[in-house]
């Protein structure tokens, strides 16, 4: 298809289209003549990178998915894209906060170093030098309790990090072991459609994504309901051995 086609296919413009191009995100088209012919690959690859653009993604951070995504698998990782936005997960929106605000609950000001291990930790982007957006606000109100009763900085950095250590480790086990092999059963009857020249019943796709819906605070609550449980055996077993040690 020549690129205007391509364009009306997908609603991305001729102009975003070359310079997706021109990024690198997307192969040229296939010369015949002086005349540019795109290919259904060339529309899933696409499709992706317009339903990124959507959530927000930058260029940048596409073209790192896109290097990490199969060839060929473009329209299924779309599908899949369309069904789930960065936000299907999070519970309350991000807030944005000055680093100088942040650190002034303990009466001080932020290092270089507490600044770094911030922006590291995965819950608060980074926006210029001096401000970032913590994405869950939440988390940084408890940070401000734990503040007010005396714990230093330092010290609840280490247990925001050893928090999402754990927490990433429960995540990936879910979303591996549950909503990926989901993901990729839907995206395998995608393949298949597509092989007969059809597509995916859209009963099918709603289906799936009710059933992403009702998974999702199920997911979230098991980390709650079993963290109180888990909380004091630590403690007690924390405190027999010490006072076995005396």
């Amino acid at each position: 298809m020549t690129v205007e086609a391509l364009s009306a296919r997908t609603g991305v413009s001729v102009r975003n289209i070359r310079a997706y191009q021109t990024a690198g995100l997307m192969p040229p088209p296939r010369l015949k003549g002086r005349l540019g012919l795109y290919d259904v690959e060339h529309q899933g690859k696409l499709e992706l990178i317009r339903d990124l653009r959507q959530q927000g993604f930058r260029l940048e951070a596409i073209k790192g998915m896109l290097e990490k995504t199969p060839e060929g698998a473009w329209s299924e990782y779309s599908l899949i894209s369309e069904l789930f936005s960065t936000t299907f997960f999070t519970v309350e929106a991000p807030k944005r906060k000055a680093v100088k605000e942040m650190a002034a609950h303990w009466h001080t000001t932020a290092t270089p170093e507490q600044k770094e291990r911030l922006a590291r930790n995965g819950l608060y982007r980074p926006i210029g030098d001096d401000e970032f957006e913590m994405l869950s606000p939440a988390l940084e109100r408890i940070g401000i309790q734990l503040a007010d009763l005396g714990v230093p900085l330092d010290t609840v950095l280490d247990l925001q990090d050893s928090l999402i250590k754990h927490t990433r480790a429960i995540a990936k086990s879910y979303v591996e072991e549950l909503f990926l092999t989901m993901a990729q059963a839907l995206a395998e009857a995608h393949r298949e459609a597509k092989k007969r020249g059809t597509v995916v019943d859209p009963k099918v796709v709603e289906s799936m994504k009710a059933l992403f819906e009702r998974l999702r605070p199920l997911a979230i609550g098991s980390v709650s309901a079993a963290f109180p449980v888990v909380l004091q055996q630590e403690f007690d077993r924390s405190i027999q051995k010490q006072l076995k040690g005396k």
